[in-house]
């Protein structure tokens, strides 16, 4: 639950703000194929580029944790491991972590504001690159490229305006 609903039931800050906790599954389901195809972009195959779907799922997993399942991630996970060539299962040992420990953190992380959320989030955030560096190591590639820890810093700059992004209410006349 977001700060909006606790206790509080007449506040309402401006008509295009709505609760995240109150979502429908057409929102919340809609905004997870959305970003999964933002990570199918070219430009998302870059080192320190941010998984659209990791911020996604972290925001979804915070604010409505009855939604996001383990087999969501999994499956995404396996989607984008048949996209881009990777050991079949990476991503979906990824995307499972980060929802895991996401939900381990969602009950004090649902009372902070964005940007402390985002200093917080920070070893979620580094999840698919220690998980990377490990199976780099383990099949003989060494550490890997140094610059796939960039992915979490931008992720941790990202984050208050992805909040943003999908705590918003996109419909046309919306009067609550």
């Amino acid at each position: 639950m977001s700060e909006f609903s606790k206790g509080f039931k007449s506040r309402r800050p401006d008509k295009s703000f709505y609760d995240p906790a109150f979502a429908s599954g057409w929102w919340v389901y809609g905004t997870l194929i959305l970003s999964w195809c933002l990570d199918l972009l070219p430009l998302s195959r870059l080192p320190y580029f941010p998984s659209f779907l990791i911020l996604t799922l972290v925001f979804w997993t915070i604010h409505q944790p009855q939604r996001i399942y383990y087999w969501l991630a999994f499956a995404f996970g396996l989607l984008t491991d048949a996209d881009t060539g990777a050991v079949f299962g990476q991503h979906a040992l990824t995307y499972c972590m980060v929802v895991f420990f996401t939900e381990l953190m969602s009950v004090r992380l649902s009372w902070l504001s964005s940007i402390a959320q985002s200093i917080s989030l920070i070893p979620i955030f580094y999840i698919p690159a220690i998980l990377l560096t490990i199976e780099a190591f383990c099949f003989g590639n060494g550490f890997g490229p140094w610059s796939i820890f960039a992915q979490g810093l931008l992720s941790v700059v990202i984050w208050p305006a992805w909040c943003w992004l999908l705590a918003r209410r996109w419909v046309p006349n919306y009067r609550a």
